[in-house]
Formats: C-alpha cells, structure tokens, sequence
C-alpha cells in the first residue's frame, strides 16, 4: 500500500548566502565543515518568516519596517533538514515531492544533485529510491535562489517572465515584501513499482439530473511491464455507492486509463445558499496481478454539478461583443454574491489553518456564493480550495496575470508563451478535482490599445483557454476581468456606450454624499465583478501596528499612513462629508468606515436591483495580507471585520428590502422621495405581505410612515413603491429610514435601516448626546449566546460595535449575527453571538458605539 513520510516541520535549518558563495564552502553536504550561523526554519514556510522569528529583522508588521526587511529576497537561501530512512522501504518506489517551492531551487539528497526546479505552483518530483541511505540518516537539501526581478504594481506586464504573485514586490494594499520559500509539503511518497500519477472525475448530468455519468480518469506510472487490477469505489459520507473492478497490461512509463460509472439519484453540489454541499470520494486501487496487498492507492474527492453561463436579461440580441455572464448551477441561475480575495498573508508560505477557517466562515456566514482569486495573488494551496467545497463558496481562480498600470498587454515572447503553458499543464490537473472550482480566467485587468480589455485572440490567453477546454471541460472560462469591451463603470462611459457596460470594473472609491449614489443609480453592468469603498482599519488593530505617537494625522502627508495603504487614503473626503472637524483617530476610523459600510452596501443593493440584467457582483476586497491603515477590504489583518463586512452580508441576505436613493445628506432639500424594492432569492415566493417603512428622527419623532400589501416573488427582485414625506418641519438633525418586511403570518423577512443628515454633511452623528444601551446576555448553553441591546436614553443610539474584549492574536473566533448598527429611543434587538475555539473563562465582549460608553459584558 501507499505511504507518505511527512518532511515538514520546524527542525529544518537555513542560513542565507551571497550568490553562489554555497557551493564554495559545501553547504549542501553532509560533511561540510560550514556549521556557524545557521539557524532554526520551518517548512512549509516562508524565508522572510523565518528570518523575523530568528531576531534577525524588526517586525515587519509595524510602521515602516517592512523597509528594513527589502534585503531578504537578494540573498541565496539554503534549507537543509536530516531525517531517517527505514531499512525496511528497501526495494520500495520512493518519490520526493516538493508541492510548492518559490521560486526556483535546486535540490540534494546526501550531497548528489537532484535536480533543478522553477515555478511556484508546480511541484518538484524525484525518484529517489536509488539514493537514499536505508536505515541510516539522509541529508536533503534545497537551495532557494535569490527571487527573480518580477514587476510591481506600476511597470508593463509585458515586462513579466514568471508565473509567481506580483503582490509581493509591492502592490496598493501590500508593500514590497518579497516572497521566498518551500511553500508547501515536502513528503516521500512510498508506493510499490506502479503508482497512481493523477485521478480525474468528470461527472456528466442526464438532463433531468437524475442520474450522473463519472468518467473516472486515472494515469498510472510503472517501473516496468506488469499485468494489474485496478479498483475504483466511490463514497459518500463514508458509505460506498459504486464501484469497478478492470485488469490491464500495462507497460514501463505511463498509462492513461478510464472508467465508466452511473450513479442514480445523485447528490448534486450547491452553492451556498442554494442547497448542499455533498462531496464525494473516489478511490483508486492498484495491484499487481497475484499480489495479495496493493502496488498503490490515490483518493480524490469531487463534487457532482454543472455550470454554465446564459446570456444576460435585456442584453443587446444584435450586439455580438457581449458575452453570457448569467451563472447557471445544475439549470438553475445563480445571482452571484461575490467578493474578490487576495492572499491571506504577505507571508503566504506559513500555514494559518484557523484563520483560513475564520474568513471562508466568514464569507459562508455573510452569503458569498463565490470568490474570485485575483490574478495578482495566488493559485491557491488545497486546503483553501477544499473549504470551499465544503462551505458551497465557488471559486474563480484567475492565472496569476495582472494590469501594470503603465502598460496592461503581456508578453508574447515565445519563451514565455511556452512557459505558462507548461504552467497551465500542471495546475490545472492539480484542481479540476474541487466542485467549488467553476470559472477559470486569464488574469486580472489585461488591457490592449485604448485599455480595452483583452479577449482570446491574445496569444497567451488563447494557450490558456485551450488547456482550460481540453484540461478542465467542466468549468467555464473567461479571457481575462472585466472582459467587456469597456473597462470603467463610469457615468462617463454609461453616457457615451451604454450598452457597452458588460463586465466592468470600479471605481474603488467613495464617490461623495450624493455622486455615490447617482452612479450606482445609473448603473447598466451586466457583471460587476471589481468594485470597493475605502475605509480605515479597526483601532486594535492600528494600535498594534502604529505606535500612538505616529497616529495622527490619518492623511497621506504622515509618512507612516503614507506607506501603509496611501492610494486608498481618503481622509480628505471623510472630513468633507462630516464637516471637517475631526480631530482624533476613532473618530477617523468611526466616520471611514461609516462611509465604507454605507457606501459599498449601497452600491450591492443597486446592482442586485437590476438581477438579471447584472448577475453578479464581486465587490473589491474581502480579506488584506498586510495590516493596512487605509485599504478597501471588509476585514483587518487579523480576520476581523470592519462595519463594511455586516453591510454587505445585510445586502447578500436571501431576501432584501432596499430603498433607492438621491443622496445621504439633505440640506437645501424639502421633501423626501424613495422608492422601496424588495429581492428574493429564493425559489419560494412569499404572498400577502406587509411591506412598512417609517421616516423616524435620532429622537424618535416620526416625520412619515406607511405600509403596503406586497407579494415578493420567488427569484427575483420586485419594486415595490414610491415613497415621500415633507422634511420642512424635521428639527432632527440626524433621521433614518427605517424598513420592514413580513409575510402573511407577520414574520420578519427582512429589515433595513439608512442613516442620514437634514445638513449638508453627516457631522451632526458626532454632535449626539449620549444616551445609554443595556445588553442582556441569554445565555443558550454551548457556544451561543444571545445578546438583547435595548436603548435606555432618549436619542438614538449611533453604530453600536461589538467586538471580542481580548487582545488581538489570542486562540479562537468570535462571529455576531449583526453588528454596527443603529437603535432609537425604546428599541431592541437581539443578536445571536457565536463563540469558536474560545474557552469558555475568555469569553468577554465590548460593546461601544459613537454616543455610548464602551461597556465589557460577559
């Protein structure tokens, strides 16, 4: 049978060298007489990590050190680790597998070259049988040269020769930190003489979805000409559901064979939100003929659905530019609820189980359906792509291809063409296995003349596409995003081309009180798949990074907010929109991520309005890999969220009552007008309804109110109403609009709440007299707890913020059902606040908001 020795862990040791002074003093060797300096590192790992955790750099972490650290990827690096080797493997195929080394090393087993090896996301495989010492120690090797000059965010893509992320070597939310490292597992893999080189199910639906064809792939590998069985058995959740037994006579090298299997009444895979997510094993066996225990084994796990993508409602029929972007999951269209994601760590070579956990969670949690990798991050590692498969989060996995800013085209030199098609060869056998794993793309932002985005005439995007088609038939493809033929989601652009708005991208960037709100009005996307709004990071987590002294001021001209996240520092518009008389650093980040919160969440509700005309948005960023100060994600370095987060869950909850809007602020303005919707994406549809809305001031005087008998159909979104009421008696400085929806029984199916200002700023939210919130914990028993807030004072109570009261960095998660939000005068509301991996003596939350005091419960 299969056996794999793990090599990882942290008893590797490395040392750093200049150039090839290594090879001079035999560092590679088991007697090399270099023994000072080196020190402890672990694998799989990252070199910049190791160094750090070793004394030998600041923390890069903190204000501007990541400068002192720039010298770490110049040098040659040399990890080397010792490890025993049984008697009893003697005789046995042994092979070597590096998964993921960055970027390009050379390898060693006991002194003797093994070989070379260039490329991130391709392994490095070595027969070793022949050369390890049977029951002694063994000396391995690798030399990580020094990282390759790769392009930052501003240079010219053409200019890139590597297949390796570029957000490392400096990018608008990460500074220049480049990436060296065995970046994932090292392990033997002992087999028999024949091996299982890859396995491949293609499930294929009959067009009732009643039963499923898996065309079971399998490459096999043999040291020489045998005669073997081969056993495939498919299970579910443990039970075996099917299975097939064949003999073949196979020959030294490879053998490709296949298997035919029907499944009745197959489980099928769902995205989250539309149904289960059942994953599937299949096991292949083999065994030499007459042989009572197998040469080898290799399981896989797969996911039986189909993809596709229709062409879009109210699309242009004459109009052969426009592709289809309306997903379509086992018949059913799919509004995607996207977010875009990014590397979880500059340090990406690290493992963080739990905090890989914590932000697919997360996401699972507020409704993301998909995510899409951006081209200037990573090809994942399979513990991200497994998590998806589980949690129902589709992936869209882009070619780590990017814009430059200068110039967008990349190269079609045929050294690189023949490069990443190699690249495409490997990878994408590696992943076609994960259900999540639906949409492959060329890169992020690839432009020619006139930044129009680039399709599948491109050379490397036509390699690509074809290795996608031949590799992977049952994902779908995209040449590059956005991938209309305009770029910008601009009022500029809906004037001049509206029909030309297909798959757009931006703007990243709060427009203003009013602006915001007149783009996303006019918006005609038919796929959003790259848009944010900027805002401050959590104060934990800046007062971890930003020594107090240095805080103040926020804006670009402070040379340390100038390094962390400066293109998406925009603390000039934040004190335009409330007055320009902020003066503390809360007070920032409070009225930034206001703006953040309201802004993007605003802009969802805008585009899931026009479902089916646009299927999908993918707001710009779910996660950061550097604690940023300013920076357009929903959660901080450390996983946790920002007031951005809970908006956009609010926007992607099944069913949504929304108001469209001319501004947030209304001075100079005597009436108030709205016009309520409602979206549902469910398959039920919900009759006899009660649709009712008030216009209520911070004080709870009522300027307006009403309420109308609705059906919200199934699917889709169904505008309801017109609003208005007079505001020229208001002496409310501060009013909201607050919404209700419940069906026929009076249940809630869904709530909403806008804030606004009667001045022409939003200051007056800083001028609120304090009032006093009241948290009752209801306790559940286990891991839940229920928190009922009511509003003791006689104003409203503004953005109460709950958080976990332990420093950053402790074990385990806290997750809240909502957060940052409002209460009037008398209100309640009660929140469901789930604790993961805290022991139970931790277990303590502040409460605070902007006119409350900050309060510890628990």
């Amino acid at each position: 049978m299969s056996l794999r020795i793990d090599l990882n862990g942290s008893d590797w040791l490395f040392k750093d060298f200049v150039g090839e002074d290594w090879i001079w003093r035999d560092a590679e060797k088991p007697d090399s007489n270099d023994v000072r300096w080196w020190r402890k590192g672990t694998v799989p790992g990252t070199v910049l990590h190791d160094v750090w955790k070793n004394g030998e750099t600041p923390d890069p972490f903190f204000e501007r050190n990541s400068l002192l650290v720039e010298w770490v990827p110049e040098r040659t690096w040399v990890y080397k680790k010792w490890f025993h080797a049984d008697e009893k493997l003697k005789g046995r195929r042994i092979q070597l597998h590096f998964k993921g080394v960055d970027y390009e090393a050379r390898f060693y087993l006991n002194g003797k070259p093994l070989g070379t090896h260039a490329g991130m996301y391709t392994p490095a495989v070595f027969e070793v049988s022949g050369e390890l010492l049977y029951g002694q120690d063994n000396l391995l090797a690798v030399v990580i040269e020094k990282a390759p000059d790769e392009q930052p965010q501003v240079s010219k893509t053409s200019y890139v020769r590597t297949h390796k992320s570029r957000m490392t070597y400096w990018w608008d939310f990460c500074p220049r930190m480049i990436h060296q490292g065995i970046w994932d597992d090292v392990y033997l893999d002992v087999t028999g003489p024949v091996r299982v080189e890859d396995v491949y199910v293609r499930p294929q639906l009959a067009e009732d979805y009643r039963a499923a064809y898996l065309s079971v792939s399998t490459k096999l590998s043999s040291t020489k000409s045998a005669l073997v069985d081969v056993n495939v058995s498919i299970t579910l959740h443990g039970r075996q559901v099917a299975s097939v037994s064949t003999r073949h006579a196979i020959v030294k090298g490879e053998t490709p064979l296949n298997a035919m299997i029907e499944l009745a009444n197959p489980q099928l895979w769902w995205p989250n939100g539309s149904g289960e997510q059942p994953v599937y094993e299949a096991a292949v066996t083999v065994t030499e003929a007459g042989d009572t225990s197998a040469s080898a084994e290799h399981t896989v796990t797969f996911g039986i659905r189909e993809v596709r993508f229709e062409r879009n409602d109210w699309a242009h029929e004459d109009d052969d530019t426009v592709k289809p972007y309306k997903l379509t999951v086992n018949g059913e269209t799919t509004f995607i609820k996207g977010w875009n994601w990014v590397p979880i760590d500059v340090m990406y070579g690290v493992p963080q189980p739990e905090k890989l956990e914590r932000l697919l969670q997360l996401a699972r949690r507020a409704g993301v359906n998909m995510l899409r990798i951006w081209g200037g991050g990573l090809i994942e590692k399979d513990a991200f792509y497994e998590l998806c498969d589980r949690y129902g989060i589709m992936v869209w996995q882009e070619f780590i291809q990017s814009s430059s800013g200068i110039a967008n085209k990349p190269s079609t030199e045929p050294a690189f063409l023949a490069m990443m098609a190699q690249e495409a060869e490997q990878i994408i056998p590696r992943k076609r296995n994960h259900p999540s794993l639906v949409i492959w793309c060329g890169g992020n932002e690839l432009q020619g003349a006139n930044d129009k985005p680039l399709d599948d005439d491109e050379p490397v995007l036509a390699i690509l596409k074809e290795a996608v088609q031949r590799l992977h038939p049952g994902a779908l493809w995209l040449p590059t995003s956005p991938s209309g033929r305009l770029f910008m989601n601009s009022l500029e652009n809906i004037d001049n081309d509206p029909s030309g708005m297909h798959d757009v991208h931006g703007p990243w960037e709060h427009q203003g009180l009013t602006a915001h709100y007149t783009l996303y009005n006019r918006g005609l996307s038919l796929l959003h798949s790259e848009f944010g709004v900027e805002g401050m990071t959590n104060l934990k987590t800046l007062n971890a990074t930003i020594s107090a002294e240095h805080q103040w001021p926020t804006g670009k001209d402070n040379p340390v907010y100038f390094h962390r996240g400066s293109w998406w520092n925009n603390e000039q518009l934040v004190q335009e929109s409330f007055g320009g008389g902020i003066t503390d650093v809360h007070s920032m980040i409070r009225a930034s991520q206001f703006l953040q919160a309201a802004g993007l969440g605003y802009a969802l509700e805008a585009n899931r309005r026009r479902k089916w005309q646009n299927s999908g948005t993918l707001p710009w960023q779910f996660n950061e890999p550097f604690p940023n100060a300013w920076c357009t994600s929903a959660l901080d370095y450390y996983a946790n969220p920002k007031a951005v987060y809970y908006a956009v869950a609010k926007a992607y909850q099944p069913v949504t009552i929304t108001a469209r809007l001319e501004r947030m602020a209304w001075a100079g303005e005597n009436r108030f007008t709205a016009e309520l919707w409602t979206a549902n994406s469910l398959n039920r549809p919900f009759e006899g309804g009660n649709a009712a809305w008030r216009l209520v001031g911070a004080s709870g005087t009522v300027y307006g109110e009403g309420s109308v008998r609705v059906d919200v159909p199934s699917r889709k979104p169904n505008p309801i109403r017109s609003i208005e009421a007079s505001l020229e008696g208001m002496s409310d400085e501060v009013f909201f609009l607050s919404l209700e929806l419940t069906d026929a029984s009076g249940a809630l199916l869904a709530d909403n709440r806008y804030a606004f200002s009667r001045t022409d700023t939003m200051q007056p939210m800083f001028s609120a007299p304090r009032v006093s919130v009241e948290a009752v914990n209801r306790e559940t028993g286990g891991d839940r707890w229920e928190l009922v807030l009511s509003n003791r004072g006689d104003h409203a109570a503004l953005q109460l913020h709950m958080e976990d009261a332990r420093p950053l960095g402790m074990n385990g998660y806290v997750y809240f059902s909502e957060n940052d939000f409002s209460l009037l005068p008398g209100e309640s509301k009660t929140i469901a606040v789930d604790w993961s991996g805290v022991p139970q003596g931790e277990r303590k939350l502040e409460l605070g908001g902007w006119n409350t005091e900050t309060t510890t419960i628990g």
